[in-house]
């Protein structure tokens, strides 16, 4: 008969057996036969991070480099619900999380025993599936259960759409006592991956509805780097088959591919939209920030809009899908590219526009006042190569699609959810498994939200943290809002009186503090060689000032005089 905890002895060697190695653990009581298993094994890699919250997100920036799941464990209790944040951005980043919860037995649920919640399907919207393992395994029956869940569990965060999936693991007291040895390695079950793939009559079928679309248009959404996508989207840019539109989160940039499709946008009168209207638009990877370029798809419709994704079905973003193919991009680009016949003048007044949007954009930085915009100009003007660049939401992600992407530089930011909340964490994550140098920028308010993500004793020497501090809230003037705003503008924009470098000393965090453009550029070399700890940023600006600044940018995009310089184009080819 097995031993009643021999199914925590041997979870750890389980999860070796399935490629993960890497556990993220917040300390407590309840899950101290967890924390035994994994620590006293010598091949698992852990890490204790004693916020719920920031750990989980840390695991999330692991999992999201590795390309593996990243095991959480937490303690019983509120402390499983600190982790919903970064459960939820997981799922709709679809990156790979275990997440292993200590419980109460069942017994003990709704008794007015300490540290107790309903923890059972707590995760239920936000994970791709929940279990929850027997209390014990005393049995061969039990010890069998528990197995093929950890088995089931690991490698569902991984099959089709990667993502996380939560075990909730109900322990008894006593909980500190010596585990079970492991003698014979448990049995593991593996799926082998799925091979997506098209029948050839589905492939006769999609090459003779392309031939009816001139005007094709791709817009790649956020995505991991992936080289065989770039070079298949690079093709089509250089041969003029299509409009490609691709902002810096998908990792796909090259010479004729649109890296800026909000101020691509901005750029266009009536009848540029109505030209540009694309008749097959084709969409790959995840969400796209421009709101224009959303508005403006809703508005234009194509004829026809394919998704092109291995796992993803039935998103209607541009509200006119009519196929989805259940493919790789790369695979559907490489078997397509030669199908596709294209108006050479629709991909070149593309290009023409997007030109003159360059020339618009450098002529109002060269004039424009200190603010957050010249700022971040300043930064991108310098940032080093080989780097990962981690963008915060709110203002941080929107003004870097104002610059050019760099085929030198990964992108990332948790547009799974667009939450502001643990972007220091996940950054910190990345940098843990990575030599390259991680990069982020964030504004104040998250950078003091996620603050504990500095109270951490694994936080890497390679990560380089840009605060623009504007004063707090300063999306509220970005965006359009409406009469009601002023009524409310206390309550949505958040001026504070932390002292960022306050916070840094008291993490132990090295800090840099510059307040004008040209002490600006000359911290910069400086701050991005190696150093010894991480490293913080500090620039401060003025609100009001870079709210002014940014809607001028627009309106100088926009402006009326930029047309007849369109009107010239008309014969490039």
């Amino acid at each position: 008969m097995p031993a009643p905890r021999q199914g925590i002895s041997e979870l750890p060697h389980i999860c070796l057996a399935h490629g993960l190695r890497h556990v993220v653990i917040s300390p407590g009581s309840r899950n101290a036969p967890l924390i035994l298993s994994f620590t006293s094994h010598d091949d698992m890699e852990c890490i204790s991070i004693s916020d719920e919250r920031s750990a989980a997100y840390y695991a999330l920036g692991m999992a999201q480099q590795l390309n593996k799941p990243v095991a959480i464990i937490c303690t019983s209790g509120t402390a499983v619900a600190n982790l919903t944040p970064a459960i939820a951005e997981a799922l709709y980043l679809k990156v790979p999380l275990l997440v292993l919860t200590a419980d109460r037995p069942l017994e003990w649920i709704d008794q007015n025993d300490g540290q107790t919640i309903r923890q059972d399907g707590i995760f239920s919207n936000v994970v791709k599936q929940s279990f929850t393992t027997p209390v014990e395994t005393q049995t061969e029956g039990e010890l069998w259960h528990f197995r093929r869940i950890i088995n089931q569990a690991i490698q569902t965060t991984q099959l089709g759409k990667a993502g996380p999936v939560h075990i909730n693991i109900p322990l008894r007291e006593p909980l500190y006592e010596i585990l079970p040895p492991v003698n014979t390695p448990p049995s593991v079950m593996k799926v082998s991956p799925k091979d997506n793939c098209l029948m050839e009559e589905e492939w006769m079928e999609l090459r003779r509805e392309c031939k009816n679309y001139k005007k094709i248009m791709v817009v790649c959404g956020f995505n991991a780097p992936k080289a065989e996508l770039t070079a298949q989207l690079q093709k089509m840019a250089d041969s003029g088959t299509a409009v490609i539109l691709a902002e810096n989160l998908s990792n796909s940039t090259g010479a004729g591919i649109i890296d800026t499709p909000e101020r691509f946008m901005a750029m266009l009168k009536d009848d540029n939209q109505k030209e540009l209207q694309p008749e097959l638009l084709i969409t790959t990877g995840g969400a796209v920030i421009s709101k224009r370029l959303k508005k403006y798809l809703r508005r234009y419709n194509p004829k026809a809009h394919w998704h092109i994704d291995e796992n993803e079905f039935f998103v209607d973003t541009y509200q006119c899908l009519s196929r989805n193919i259940p493919l790789k991009p790369e695979c559907f680009f490489r078997e397509m590219q030669e199908y596709f016949t294209a108006d050479a003048d629709y991909a070149a007044r593309a290009t023409a526009i997007q030109q003159q949007s360059w020339s618009l954009h450098d002529a109002f930085l060269a004039e424009a006042e200190f603010s957050d915009l010249p700022a971040y100009a300043v930064v991108f003007n310098q940032l080093p190569g080989n780097i990962n660049l981690h963008l915060a939401n709110s203002t941080p992600v929107r003004y870097a699609q104002l610059f050019p992407s760099r085929k030198d530089i990964h992108y990332y930011s948790n547009r799974g959810t667009s939450g502001i909340d643990g972007c220091i964490s996940t950054a910190a994550g990345a940098s843990m498994v990575t030599d390259k140098m991680n990069v982020l920028l964030l504004g104040d308010l998250a950078f003091i939200y996620d603050s504990n993500g500095l109270w951490n004793n694994a936080l890497p020497a390679n990560l380089r943290i840009v605060v623009m501090d504007n004063g707090g809230g300063n999306i509220f003037k970005l965006i359009e809002t409406g009469p009601g705003v002023e009524k409310i503008r206390p309550f949505i924009e958040t001026p504070h009186k932390v002292q960022i470098a306050d916070l840094c000393k008291a993490y132990g965090v090295e800090y840099i503090a510059t307040s004008g453009p040209e002490e600006l550029k000359d911290i910069l070399p400086g701050f991005f060689k190696p150093n010894r700890l991480p490293v913080v940023l500090h620039i401060q600006t003025c609100g009001e000032t870079s709210a002014r600044t940014f809607k001028q940018y627009f309106q100088h995009i926009n402006k009326n005089e930029h047309e007849k310089n369109l009107d010239n184009t008309e014969g490039i080819q």
